[in-house]
C-alpha cells in the first residue's frame, strides 16, 4: 500500500506532491527510529497502516476550516499532526508533547522537507491549557491514542475555541470511555457530533469521536499536573 493508495481509500483529494511529501516524512520517521525510540512499529509496511492511515482518518475537511489552527495533542512522532499540517498546509498546526527529543525529529524532518506551518511545544498539557496565547485559540484539536477521554478530553478542550472541535482517536472501547466521559463533557459545554468507526486494513478497530465545544471551558480546568489522571471527573 502506498499513501496514494490511502489517500484514495479513504477518500481524500490530494495531488502527487502531497503524497510524496507525506511518504518522505514517513521514511524520515522510520530512518530516524533506528537510533532514537519514535514508534514501536519497526516495519515500513505496517508502519504506513498504524501510523499514516490511522492519521489520515481523522481528516474532514469540515473540521479543519480554511486559515485555520490545529493542535495535536501528545504528537509523539508526528502521527496525526504532521501528515495532517502536509495535507493541510493552509493552516498552521501546534505539535505539543512532553517528550523533547522527539519534537526534535520532527523539527528536523518538517525542515528537511520544507514543511512550513508546524510549531512544536515541549510542554504538558496541563500547562499549556492555562496559557492565554493557547487556550481557546484552536479550531480544532487532536488527540490519537492519548489516555481514556475523560483524560484526555479535560487536557484537550480548554484549548479548543468555542464553536470548535476535539477529536479524540480511539480504539475499542470507544462507547465506554464516552459513557464515562459525560460529566465532564457537560461541564465543559461539549457534545458529541460525529462518531465514525472504521478497521484498518490490518483489521484493527478505530473510531473517531468529533467533540463539539459550545461554551468556555470553566477556568478550573484543566487542573494542576497529575490530577486528570489520578482523580478524572467521572
Amino acid at each position: 500500500m502506498t499513501v496514494t493508495d490511502i489517500l484514495t481509500v479513504l477518500g481524500i483529494p490530494a495531488g502527487e506532491e502531497t503524497a510524496a511529501k507525506i511518504a518522505a516524512y514517513h521514511d524520515r520517521i522510520l530512518a530516524m527510529n533506528e537510533h532514537i525510540n519514535l514508534t514501536g512499529i519497526k516495519d515500513p509496511e505496517e508502519s504506513l497502516v498504524k501510523n499514516v492511515y490511522d492519521s489520515l482518518t481523522a481528516y474532514d475537511p469540515a473540521y479543519f476550516p480554511e486559515g485555520g489552527r490545529a493542535l495535536d495533542l501528545g504528537t509523539g512522532a508526528g502521527f496525526p499532526g504532521a501528515i495532517l499540517a502536509i495535507l493541510r498546509p493552509d493552516m498552521q498546526f501546534v505539535l505539543m508533547d512532553s517528550i523533547q527529543k522527539k519534537l526534535r525529529c520532527i523539527e528536523t524532518a518538517a525542515e528537511e522537507l520544507g514543511i512550513e506551518n508546524i510549531k512544536c511545544l515541549h510542554m504538558r498539557a496541563e500547562e499549556g491549557g492555562r496559557r492565554k496565547k493557547l487556550r481557546e485559540t484552536f479550531d480544532v484539536a487532536v488527540a490519537r491514542a492519548v489516555k481514556s477521554l475523560p483524560v484526555v478530553a479535560e487536557w484537550a478542550l480548554p484549548f479548543v475555541k468555542e464553536g470548535g472541535v476535539f477529536l479524540a482517536m480511539k480504539g475499542p472501547g470507544a462507547d465506554d470511555e464516552l459513557a464515562a466521559a459525560q460529566k465532564l463533557l457537560a461541564l465543559m459545554e461539549t457534545e458529541l457530533e460525529e462518531k465514525k468507526t472504521l478497521r484498518l486494513p490490518t483489521g484493527e478497530e478505530r473510531t473517531v469521536l468529533a467533540l463539539r465545544k459550545h461554551g468556555p471551558a470553566p477556568k478550573t480546568f484543566p487542573r494542576k499536573v497529575g490530577v486528570a489522571e489520578k482523580s478524572p471527573i467521572l
